[in-house]
């Protein structure tokens, strides 16, 4: 084999195999069960579910409707069956969060910001007081799936999304000295072609205090309906290497050694 294109494929090799050795992190598959609903009865609504399939034991769900008190049914939130629903009645908008921060309730809260909380119950219509323990999950390395925050994402499965709809998106990392990186955008389905992307890389988080991606000990998400009726639905969140591209370079890398393989075979059987 020439000298230089042996090094150049070694190279390739060694750049390309930490993504193909990554493994994948599951947040939640959605196959536990729960639901929370905003309605008449309660506003917000609140529940904990515990089961497999979730990063740290444990989900927080979190519900509130824009609709208080009426009508009946207002803002829904039910995970089952491997799928999340966001379900907002005849009227309604509302928010919804989503906490996995290991079993039990911290004893501090964490602001999270929204754009219409009803008032009351809320003392402030931009942003509601929910409970996060930073040190739930006990350090979870986030890196260690695609090492560096450039090449490791938040993959969200979408399984269906109001056409026309829009819904203001809403991410929280938490490492165990609180420290705290923040996503935001607003998603839209203009006719019913999606958007947006469904993946999201930690290096697109704003994180001006240094979040140590090593050490991550809560993880939030967080949407509001900005439509009315808004319906949606994911299947899985789950946190995997980036870019795929490393495992297509991968396979051409066993192609253009197989390639060489028969030119050493011809060079042979021409001598």
């Amino acid at each position: 084999m020439n000298m230089k294109f042996s090094l150049t494929l070694a190279a390739l090799v060694a750049f390309a195999a930490p993504a193909a050795m990554a493994a994948t992190i599951v947040v939640d598959d959605f196959t536990t069960p729960g639901a929370v609903f905003s309605n008449g009865g309660g506003n917000p609504d609140t529940a904990a579910f515990a089961g497999p399939g979730i990063l740290g034991g444990e989900r927080y769900m979190w519900v509130s409707t824009d609709t208080f008190p009426a009508p009946a049914f207002g803002t829904q939130f039910e995970a089952s069956g491997g799928g999340l629903n966001f379900t907002n009645g005849t009227g309604a908008r509302g928010q919804a969060v989503l906490v996995y921060d290991g079993p039990g309730t911290a004893a501090t809260t964490t602001p999270f910001t929204f754009k219409d909380l009803p008032q009351p119950p809320f003392a402030s219509s931009t942003s509601a007081d929910i409970p996060v323990n930073v040190t739930g999950l006990g350090g979870v390395d986030l890196l260690a799936v695609g090492g560096t925050t450039a090449n490791t994402k938040f993959s969200f499965e979408l399984n269906s999304f109001d056409a026309g709809g829009s819904l203001d998106f809403y991410a929280y990392a938490f490492d165990q000295s609180g420290r705290i990186a923040t996503y935001f955008e607003n998603l839209t389905n203009p006719g019913g072609q999606i958007s947006f992307s469904t993946d999201l890389r930690l290096n697109e988080f704003n994180d001006p205090s240094g979040i140590d991606w090593t050490d991550i000990g809560a993880l939030a998400f967080a949407v509001e309906s900005r439509t009315f009726e808004f319906d949606g639905a994911i299947g899985s969140i789950s946190v995997v290497p980036l870019p795929a591209s490393a495992f297509l370079l991968l396979g051409g890398l066993g192609g253009l050694a197989g390639m060489s393989s028969a030119a050493r075979r011809r060079r042979r059987r021409q001598a």
